[in-house]
Parts: structure tokens; C-alpha cells; sequence
């Protein structure tokens, strides 16, 4: 395949979209989980971490949009822990990955962000 140097910023941009996808579908989740936690005290400190790891992502895209080395690399670390987490959730039999939405948002996705990542690192060593 002939690629250009514009392929590396391409991947780079798609992956941040989908980070920004990730992040909106945490801040939904943690606001969601707003209300509960008004007679749940456990689910008030889940519900603000939530929204708080969700700005930690948009932050995170914006960066990597940018070009910042530094946030590539977060976002790998973030991504590879975010899979791991789904492998032992998916272990356990609490049936955490049922249906197509948990599987698209906890596994297709990171898998997609990371694929994205790589190709946008390995154009990057290859037009240098």
C-alpha cells in the first residue's frame, strides 16, 4: 500500500473522534447515575469519578488531535487497561457483556481506538 503522511494524521483524527464517542458515552453514564446516588452513598463517588474520567478523555482527544506524543500514549495505556478490565468482567459470571451495546462500547471499541493508534504511530515511523 502507498501511503501518504496525510494517512497518519487521518488515523490520528479518527481515533479521536472515537475517544470523544467513548468519553460522551461515560459523561452519559455518569450523569445517569446521578439520581441513584441521592440514596446510594457508594454510587455518588461512582457517579463523579465517572464524570470525571469522562473530561480526563475529552481532554485526552483534544490533546491527541493536536499531536501531543504524551496523550498517545495515556490513551493507549487507557485503552489496553480498559480491555483488561472487560476480559475479567467477561470472565466473572455476572454476565457483565450481553447484547450488542455493551459489547460495541466495552470491547469493539477500544479494540478500534487501539488499531487506530497503531497505524497512526507506525505511518508517523515510516514518513520520518
Amino acid at each position: 500500500m502507498n501511503q501518504t503522511p496525510s494517512t497518519n494524521k487521518s488515523a490520528a483524527e479518527i481515533a479521536s473522534v472515537l475517544v470523544v464517542v467513548q468519553a460522551s458515552f461515560s459523561l452519559m453514564a455518569g450523569l445517569s447515575a446521578i439520581p441513584f446516588a441521592i440514596v446510594e452513598p457508594g454510587l455518588r463517588v461512582l457517579a463523579v469519578m465517572t464524570i470525571l474520567m469522562a473530561a480526563a478523555t475529552f481532554w485526552l482527544a483534544g490533546n491527541l488531535r493536536r499531536g501531543r506524543r504524551w496523550a498517545w500514549a495515556w490513551l493507549v495505556g487507557m485503552e489496553a487497561v480498559s480491555l483488561a478490565i472487560t476480559a475479567v468482567l467477561s470472565l466473572l459470571p455476572i454476565g457483565t457483556i450481553r447484547g450488542p451495546v455493551p459489547l460495541l462500547v466495552n470491547l469493539l471499541m477500544p479494540v478500534s481506538v487501539l488499531v487506530l493508534l497503531a497505524a497512526a504511530k507506525s505511518d508517523a515511523r515510516h514518513a520520518a
